[in-house]
């Protein structure tokens, strides 16, 4: 009776932030042109932006490296043109540039959304790329290349280069000579012919009081851009979560709770695999700061709660959509649990959802990508990292762990500061895991950090 009593008091919890906090997200499609995300929080007047740049499809993305030459120029004269405003409108920004998709992150008052829209499609549709511009991004480019893991000199820009640019279809690196050999006019075509208006999307979260005023701004200084009916993100429910895990495999040591979101149909292309059924992903980029967001928050929260309600141990993954879905999956360290376990994961996803904030954002990114300042191939340390956590999560024994930290002594840096800066990194990730900080610190060196 007790047990039962409990499972109620939580459902009626759950019920609550489900009704009252958690307010939800809305998507809107402007015809032809622009799409628009409005993640409503409880918040402030301040909002985030995230302005998502789409190349293409994955069948006719970029080889040649323009593409990330054409973000951070883009990244740079908006940055330029916002922060000159007279009003003296401040804007922090971040990016990430990459072969599908540009993603540019602003921070700042809602009252002066419909600015920054403005100066967005200033440059959007007008902007010159200059000759110097050019010429610093290739510099930065190289510069790179110098601090690269490697000490021969040839091997070192290689390296580099493989970091920032896609293979052809050979698989070999941008070359040196093909990184100079882009033009002004080379640059102008591509984004030309790839930055094209429908594949423009932007993320907006905050209190949201002037959007109307926000999709007006829009429509006004984007070309063609119509008002269309406003979807609404289907919230997760208890019955929306799937329970399982993989009785055939003896690797697996984890049972799972899933929690799917279905995402509306952002592009409007017909799936491959359905001709009925819209395609129904989007950029995985467009939604990162949102599941970086939530991420951070159930490794902090999350896991004393588990551990009062059940007594298990947890770990998590995430993946951005799975056609039309976004998923959250949190694995638990037993096979069987109850269902008020369901029941906390689920609401404290909601409530974190709720809570969407700058703060919390830039936190998660100094967190999970704090190596990116610290080292040149930062690709391959996060990549790494991010592959040994998903191992973790499938079941996988520890063995390849202690390959992986004998691999480090071999890697040809220039100074054992540097392998050191690495393993005290590789341990900051895992140190939810004493098992894991075992193995890589043998000695226990783990304790310094």
């Amino acid at each position: 009776m007790l047990k039962k009593f409990l499972c109620l008091i939580l459902f009626l919890s759950f019920g609550k932030i489900s009704a009252e906090v958690y307010r939800g997200a809305e998507y809107q499609k402007l015809s032809n042109d622009v799409s628009v995300i409005f993640l409503e929080t409880n918040k402030s007047d301040n909002i985030f932006v995230t302005v998502c740049l789409s190349v293409g499809r994955s069948d006719d993305v970029d080889k040649s490296g323009k593409s990330e030459l054409v973000g951070n120029i883009f990244k740079q004269e908006l940055e330029k043109k916002i922060n000159k405003n007279p009003q003296g409108y401040g804007v922090e920004m971040t990016s990430y540039v990459g072969q599908e998709q540009s993603l540019f992150s602003f921070y700042g008052k809602q009252a002066d959304l419909p600015f920054y829209i403005k100066c967005l499609a200033k440059y959007f549709y007008n902007s010159e790329i200059s000759e110097e511009e050019l010429a610093k991004e290739k510099e930065k480019i190289l510069h790179r290349s110098n601090q690269s893991m490697s000490l021969d000199k040839n091997k070192l820009r290689k390296e580099a280069l493989r970091s920032l640019y896609w293979h052809d279809g050979a698989g070999k690196p941008l070359s040196i000579e093909e990184l100079n050999s882009i033009t002004v006019d080379d640059l102008k075509d591509f984004r030309n012919q790839n930055y094209t208006n429908n594949r423009l999307t932007l993320v907006i979260s905050g209190s949201l009081k002037n959007k109307d005023e926000v999709v007006k701004a829009i429509e006004e200084n984007f070309s063609n851009a119509k008002k269309s009916e406003i979807k609404r993100l289907k919230e997760p429910s208890h019955h929306d979560a799937t329970i399982g895990f993989d009785m055939d495999s003896p690797q697996v040591k984890f049972s799972c709770v899933e929690i799917y979101w279905r995402l509306p149909n952002y592009r409007g292309e017909k799936s491959v695999y359905d001709n009925d059924e819209p395609f129904r992903t989007t950029s995985p980029i467009s939604l990162e700061m949102f599941l970086i967001h939530l991420k951070t928050g159930l490794e902090k929260s999350l896991v004393d709660e588990l551990k009062v309600a059940s007594n298990v141990a947890f770990d998590y993954s995430f993946w951005n959509y799975s056609e039309g879905n976004l998923r959250i999956s949190v694995q638990l360290k037993e096979k069987k649990y109850s269902k008020e376990t369901e029941f906390l994961i689920l609401g404290e996803i909601k409530r974190l959802a709720s809570e969407f904030d700058k703060q919390k954002l830039v936190a998660a990114r100094e967190e999970l990508y704090k190596s990116v300042n610290v080292f040149s191939y930062q690709t391959n340390v996060i990549d790494t990292m991010n592959w040994l956590s998903d191992k973790i999560g499938a079941g996988y024994d520890y063995k390849f762990l202690k390959e992986y930290r004998d691999s480090i002594k071999n890697l040809k840096l220039e100074t054992a500061e540097e392998v050191e800066t690495i393993k005290r990194e590789i341990v900051k990730f895992f140190k939810r895991d004493p098992e894991v900080i075992s193995v890589l610190n043998p000695k226990g060196e783990n304790d310094a950090v």
